[in-house]
């Protein structure tokens, strides 16, 4: 009876952490953020077939209101056009995902095993041997007809299908992630439509993958309307609590490293607090920082934060009459070190931020000089800072005390290379950030 009962245990045990997103082991008072930044749902965009207007329009938007977009792409198909190798590379360095739709763009129906080998390995290999600063990890089955997942997992950690549901926040088979069809094909037509699926997204606290292929009047199938995404956007970045908008890789790395991460807080002093984050997972390819918060200690009004001596953007959250310090640690990249930044009995209204904005910088993209405007209700310390996507600092842009009102900053890049940056308006209590893209 106590053999069956422990592994019944084990069981749940398994099942809670693949499941329903539990991590694997969480020392208290820390959590992990079902989705980045504690947002209540994911959502993905992803393209295929690498239309005409995908490039020059969708890409612009998703840079504009500084989102990121998956691009499937087929690469050695004559029917679908051969890619652009230069326009996915300059794509990849916004930060967007260069993903694969199968070699030749043919359906898995009735293949042979060795056939889809080809088709898997071939079309991975191309994307990674053309596009530079990240690996193909997903693929999307042309047609949406699986094949042998078996086989499809030996490459890729993610598959799209197209079954038009919802995805829960840990999804049932990553070699079949749902998706929904968009366009003049598919049930998702309007703005309207998409803000639906959103808020359904929302309920039930999923991941929402929607699959669209041309924009306006590119010749793609099912067209979307480039206005139709431009209020879509919108909408999704006046809700920013809600929504975490990120590539289909990103999201599937997301969960994975959730879903196995251990937090261990293993030192603590009055003054500082060291922890440990791991998952166990391959760094080459799991390589996408999780979200923690833990309740500011006693006598802490806020802290810096920093992961093997780099600094982390940090955020101050209040909840349930609790603040939060809230941050992100990449698994297995070295120990997170919380440090205190003032004292909570001597920490005044006039010190704090309470309703400042980071409004996005113009231009952008841009080469290499950019303006940074940012509006302050009251006077306070102010923390400007450009970081890279993996959290290290690039630059220190101001670190004073401002009078309220509205400020701007140039920002001149001569010396950085071009890519994806994160602006961060950090005072006390109160982060808000920008993503910057940098094109040369």
């Amino acid at each position: 009876m106590m053999k069956t009962c422990t592994t019944i245990v084990i069981l749940l045990a398994a099942l809670g952490c693949s499941r329903f997103g539990r991590a694997q082991t969480v020392d208290s008072p820390y959590e992990i953020g079902v989705w980045r930044g504690f947002r209540t749902a994911a959502v993905s965009f992803t393209f295929d077939d690498g239309t005409a207007n995908q490039f020059s329009k969708a890409v612009p938007l998703f840079n504009e209101f500084g989102f990121n977009l998956t691009l499937f792409t087929v690469t050695r198909s004559i029917e679908y056009g051969l890619p652009n190798w230069d326009v996915l590379q300059n794509t990849a360095a916004q930060g967007h995902e260069i993903a694969a739709h199968t070699l030749t763009h043919t359906s898995f129906a009735g293949m042979s095993d060795s056939l889809q080998t080809l088709e898997l390995r071939d079309c991975q290999s191309d994307i990674d041997s053309h596009i530079s600063g990240q690996k193909c990890v997903t693929m999307a089955y042309a047609f949406c007809v699986t094949g042998n997942k078996s086989l499809c997992a030996q490459y890729y950690i993610a598959a799209r299908i197209c079954s038009g549901v919802i995805e829960p926040r840990t999804p049932r088979d990553f070699m079949a992630i749902s998706s929904i069809i968009c366009g003049t094909e598919g049930s998702v037509k309007t703005a309207d439509h998409f803000i639906s699926r959103f808020t359904s997204t929302v309920k039930s606290g999923g991941w929402c993958v929607l699959l669209l292929h041309g924009v306006d009047d590119d010749g793609g199938w099912s067209p979307v309307p480039s206005s139709t995404l431009r209020e879509t956007l919108e909408y999704l970045h006046a809700n920013p609590n809600d929504y975490w908008i990120e590539t289909f890789g990103n999201v599937a790395r997301y969960i994975k490293e959730r879903d196995a991460a251990s937090v261990a807080e293993i030192a603590a002093t009055d003054t500082d607090i060291t922890v440990r984050v791991t998952d166990g997972l391959d760094d080459a390819i799991y390589n996408y920082p999780v979200t923690l918060r833990r309740p500011l200690p006693d006598g802490w009004a806020s802290a810096t934060v920093e992961q093997n001596g780099q600094p982390v953007a940090v955020q101050v959250a209040e909840g349930d009459s609790v603040s939060f310090i809230m941050f992100d640690a990449l698994p297995d990249a070295g120990d997170v070190i919380l440090t205190k930044n003032g004292s909570a009995g001597v920490r005044t209204d006039d010190q704090a931020i309470t309703a400042s904005v980071l409004r996005q910088n113009y231009p952008n993209p841009f080469n290499p000089v950019t303006t940074i405007p940012f509006e302050l209700t009251k006077a306070g310390w102010v923390r400007l800072t450009v970081f890279d996507l993996r959290g290290r600092e690039v630059t220190t842009l101001l670190n004073e005390e401002l009078a309220s009102g509205r400020h701007s900053i140039t920002f001149t890049a001569e010396t950085v290379a071009s890519g994806v940056y994160v602006c961060t308006l950090q005072g006390e209590g109160v982060l808000q950030q920008r993503k910057m893209v940098l094109l040369r």
